[in-house]
């Protein structure tokens, strides 16, 4: 198995994709499977020549593009400057099978039993990758579906991230080979001999107790443990500490249990998600998914400490099974310099615990990644999956 990565900081994009080509082609030394390509937005309205290029040059089985805000490879995070950063791999005996869902021929999540086939779903089927539109992909709808479809009560990883290279409908662009799109999404799924393990950091800590949801309409949570929502928040507001006050400043989450079953439930425990509003009139909080009754639900911070520490202690338990081929990084767009006030943060850990392997990746509008066993969509989080020979088959 062989892999390399490469990253173009150049604005025009037909220099930028023969540069990344041509670094890639010399690293390859060889056959290439699989090509994933990350383009800031500046290289929208060019992709289709930057990915033909890149095709022309590599050969590849399978490529596949996506346009995002920033972009990240090797060991730069190009936040809001023209980047193009592609990974490139050799897998031998791996089966890389392609499929598009879009809004006029949608994955037809009501007939379940259909999607085995459409993704290509085989028994030793390791993960699936997937990068959509925001704009035109129901993915609250999709991701269950995709998750669920093996059929026999086992999850399907599903790893991936929601293009972010446009603020409005059919401005993003996505690739597979010669096809361009405008909506929908791409997905790859991956079977055979490789180790596949996605790692997601959250980076946000639980602050104050948690509670049981005892009265819910929609997506408003109206009580906190038989109490209004908003007086159980004001009371975890008066009794915060300076710091913890700072945090509350910058943004409130709420993040809800993935296993109820736990006894102690702390940093990792939850699915959190963001707040999207206070109802004053009935002293509810609009949360930005759908609790139900008895739920157990903790308020979140966002603590770039604890993002450090979360993201350190991921990458500490992945040593042990050795260096991987590589790595595909898709991080939050509210991550990188905003949060942690410093430059290639991320992969600048990364390196620091697993050495140099090719990286690239994206900043997301929302994070695919599993958590507890199962994958779903994340705001906040940094998910970087990590690519190893099998040494199972």
């Amino acid at each position: 198995m062989r892999s390399a990565a490469a990253i173009s900081e150049h604005l025009d994009t037909r220099t930028a994709a023969i540069e990344v080509a041509d670094l890639l082609e010399k690293a390859m030394d060889g056959p290439t499977d699989l090509v994933i390509v990350f383009a800031s937005f500046h290289h929208r309205e060019s992709f289709t020549e930057a990915i033909a290029d890149i095709r022309q040059t590599l050969a590849p089985k399978t490529i596949v593009g996506v346009t995002a805000e920033s972009v990240v490879g090797c060991d730069l995070e190009l936040e809001g400057v023209s980047g193009l950063s592609a990974i490139a791999m050799h897998m031998p005996g791996v089966t890389i099978t392609p499929w598009i869902t879009t809004p006029k021929k949608p994955v037809p999540i009501s007939r379940p039993d259909e999607i085995p086939e459409w993704i290509g779903l085989q028994e030793d089927t390791k993960a699936v990758f997937f990068f959509a539109d925001p704009f035109s992909t129901p993915i609250t709808r999709l991701l269950p579906a995709l998750v669920n479809s093996r059929g026999d009560g086992g999850s399907l990883p599903i790893i991936g991230g929601m293009a972010s290279g446009a603020s409005q409908a059919t401005h993003n662009r996505l690739f597979l080979d010669d096809q361009g799109m405008r909506s929908g999404g791409i997905g790859i799924t991956i079977s055979g001999p490789i180790d596949i393990e996605c790692i997601v950091s959250q980076g946000c800590r639980p602050i104050g107790e948690h509670h049981r949801v005892t009265k819910v309409e929609g997506n408003v949570v109206l009580e906190l443990g038989g109490k209004p929502a908003l007086s159980v928040l004001n009371e975890l507001a008066q009794n915060a500490t300076p710091h913890e006050r700072e945090l509350l400043e910058g943004g409130l989450l709420l993040g809800g249990v993935i296993d109820e079953h736990k006894n102690h439930f702390g940093r990792g425990d939850f699915l959190v998600r963001s707040i999207l509003g206070i109802d004053r009139k009935r002293k509810g909080i609009a949360a930005g998914e759908f609790y139900r009754l008895g739920k157990t639900v903790q308020f979140h911070v966002r603590d770039a400490q604890t993002a450090v520490e979360d993201l350190q202690l991921l990458l500490d338990t992945q040593q042990l099974d050795g260096k991987p081929l590589a790595g595909l990084l898709v991080t939050c767009n509210g991550r990188g310099r905003s949060l942690f006030h410093e430059d290639d943060h991320d992969l600048t850990i990364i390196r620091n615990r697993m050495g140099e392997i090719p990286i690239a990746g994206f900043f997301a509008a929302g994070e695919i990644g599993p958590i507890g066993g199962h994958s779903f969509l994340h705001g906040h989080t940094a998910c970087l999956t990590l690519f190893r020979a099998s040494h199972h088959e």
